[in-house]
């Protein structure tokens, strides 16, 4: 199957902990390009005190990849956006406009606590939704407060936000726990898209190898709802049916 969208992948070299040169940001995207993605969508992290990034640094690397890309008939198309690391920093910046949303400027791509969500957090949402944002909480089966709680997701989603998979969780990449969480909430239907959250060419590989999982479990159908059309409700910034 062809025309799948990743909304997650650190491909940009040496700006985060993702591809430290070029030539592997080129092929992370040449390996994704042949298991189907014909669009990726670059999130470098924006994290305060880890990924010094701001807005103009990131447009800044996205822009010097460029020259390594052009005349490749091999790679997807590429989009830039960042994953922001939700604290009062990134919140003052996404209600300020001085963070990075997704293409189109209708949805944002979060990443969490590990331990857990902040106090106001359905405050903070509900402000970021006011703004015509959709809010995109990536890999929450990594979430310890997610393990012990699924129903936090469950009631994030039910108020009109986005929950993206990793899909090499699907496989045992980040341990057990996440696996079994991953299992669990693609059960209840809660995801509502799939992503690669790349930062190595082997990363790829798992990234495959979880799809396989999907269809086989749940058929083509599946597949092509968290990996082409999930996507694209998101870019759009519609949250799930």
């Amino acid at each position: 199957m062809k025309g799948f969208v990743d909304l997650h992948c650190h491909w940009i070299a040496a700006i985060d902990d993702g591809a430290p040169t070029p030539a592997v940001g080129v092929e992370m995207l040449s390996r994704l390009k042949a298991i189907g993605f014909d669009r990726v969508v670059a999130t470098p992290h924006m994290r305060p005190g880890l990924f010094d990034n701001d807005k103009a640094a990131l447009e800044a690397a996205f822009e010097k990849m460029q020259p390594h890309l052009s005349g490749r008939s091999d790679l997807p198309d590429v989009d830039l956006s960042s994953e922001h690391y939700f604290d009062d920093t990134i919140y003052a910046r996404l209600l300020s406009g001085d963070a990075l949303p997704y293409p189109g400027g209708r949805a944002v791509l979060l990443e969490f606590y590990d331990i857990e969500f902040l106090p106001n957090v359905d405050k903070m949402l509900f402000e970021i939704r006011r703004r015509q944002l959709l809010p995109v909480i990536a890999h929450p089966e990594r979430y310890p407060s997610i393990w012990r709680s699924p129903d936090q997701l469950e009631r994030l989603v039910d108020a009109g936000v986005a929950a993206l998979l990793d899909t090499a969780a699907l496989v045992g990449k980040y341990g057990e726990r996440p696996k079994r969480c991953a299992e669990s909430l693609l059960e209840e239907g809660l995801y509502q898209a799939a992503c690669s959250d790349a930062h190595r060419p082997p990363d790829v590989d798992a990234v495959e190898e979880g799809m396989r999982i999907i269809e086989r479990k749940y058929g083509k159908e599946e597949l092509d709802l968290l990996f082409r059309e999930g996507p694209k409700q998101i870019l759009a910034g519609r949250s799930q049916d």
